[in-house]
């Protein structure tokens, strides 16, 4: 298993790129921080597909996840083998100019990833940002048009930055081409702010921040400022990156079109709809043909054991569908010529001991269990 933080995404998303891309289905599961915001969303027998989306929906949107696992399987040529890499996200939701998402946490929700050794630490310091395709526009449209203060900053800031360009101003009518002027940082103004600001009142200036306390302005020419600017739209590119964060990770799995498996998964795909795609629609309908055309290949293992029980009832295979259930009754079974699975140099900490409800972990059990249950089904085929 490979942990990925923000710390470390950057360094490690070709490897992901590559078992992905490589992969004949990817496993996936999550951890959330809550899973009913309301009683009344609670769902029941009596809820047909529309009523218990609709439910699901208003959850969805109150709630984010906290991590998320997967595990590309990649089949060995003429081996009967397959080797997975696993990877454990932690991922946060960024905050930056007006995206600054607000969510609710369950109390039991917290209480259950702190039994499983959740490390919230990692989640807040150095979890994964991410963004669905309306805060990119919202935050790409920002970063243009220098407007990433919030309004509260702007209405503060704007004497203490007036104070600034006033003694701009002074200087710049006696500075010639190359000049610098080095002033005082006011702390209560954000580097973004103060540069974005000073940069739009002043366009024969550019500005530098020299260390914690200080700003420098220079003088330059149209020239000069033209390759300072496309350094500058790099760096805003970087940031949009980084903002992107897993939502990059998400793009590649729609891309690759590989199959993916969850286990009991319908919350964990609306999740990823709403949070790295677009705000989750109105119309369980229209939830249902977008899901297909972003994965066309969707396996539940849940949905897949349950439909085996009947047939499998004598040997209790399928009595328990819970996921650790089916992968310890998987464990304990032996099928001829089954696939075997071996993890990547990466997977130590899985080959040695458990780790229920890490996403990780979870994911690596999912896809177990999905290839068990595909050759059981290939067998009957045969048959």
């Amino acid at each position: 298993m490979v942990e990925v933080l923000k710390s470390s995404f950057e360094d490690l998303f070709p490897i992901i790129e590559t078992c992905i891309r490589e992969c004949s289905f990817v496993a996936f599961d999550t951890e959330f921080t809550g899973l009913t915001a309301d009683s009344s969303n609670t769902e029941t027998l009596f809820d047909d597909g529309p009523a218990r989306y609709a439910k699901k929906r208003r959850d969805v949107q109150q709630f984010i996840m906290v991590q998320i696992g997967l595990s590309a399987f990649i089949e060995i040529p003429h081996e009967n083998r397959y080797r997975v890499h696993t990877f454990n996200f932690y991922v946060y939701p960024g905050s930056f100019g007006s995206v600054n998402v607000k969510f609710l946490c369950q109390a039991s929700a917290l209480e259950f990833l702190c039994r499983h050794n959740f490390d919230f630490n990692k989640f807040i310091y150095d979890g994964i940002s991410y963004l669905n395709e309306e805060q990119e526009k919202v935050l790409c449209n920002e970063i243009e048009e220098l407007s990433v203060a919030t309004d509260a900053e702007c209405d503060y800031d704007e004497i203490t930055v007036q104070e600034i360009s006033s003694k701009i101003s002074e200087w710049l009518a006696t500075a010639k081409n190359e000049d610098k002027l080095v002033l005082e940082k006011p702390p209560s103004v954000s580097d973004y702010v103060l540069h974005s600001q000073l940069r739009q009142r002043f366009p024969a200036i550019w500005t530098i921040s020299v260390d914690r306390l200080h700003v420098q302005c220079a003088k330059i020419t149209e020239e000069k400022k033209s390759i300072i600017l496309k350094e500058h739209e790099m760096e805003n590119e970087r940031v949009l990156n980084s903002m992107l964060g897993f939502t990059r990770v998400f793009r590649l799995l729609v891309k690759h079109r590989k199959p993916i498996v969850g286990h009991n998964c319908f919350m964990d795909l609306m999740l990823m709809y709403d949070k790295f795609y677009r705000p989750l629609p109105v119309k369980y309908s229209q939830f249902k043909e977008d899901i297909s055309r972003l994965f066309p290949f969707v396996f539940d293992t849940k949905s897949m054991s349950a439909s085996m029980r009947k047939s499998y009832k004598e040997t209790g295979l399928f009595e328990n569908t819970t996921l650790s259930r089916l992968y310890a009754a998987f464990q304990r079974r032996f099928d001829l010529y089954q696939p075997a699975i071996i993890h990547g140099q990466e997977g130590s900490k899985y080959r040695e001991a458990e780790a229920l409800h890490e996403a990780g972990y979870d994911a690596f059990m999912t896809g177990s269990v999905f290839l068990r249950i595909a050759h059981l089904k290939a067998v009957v085929h045969l048959r």
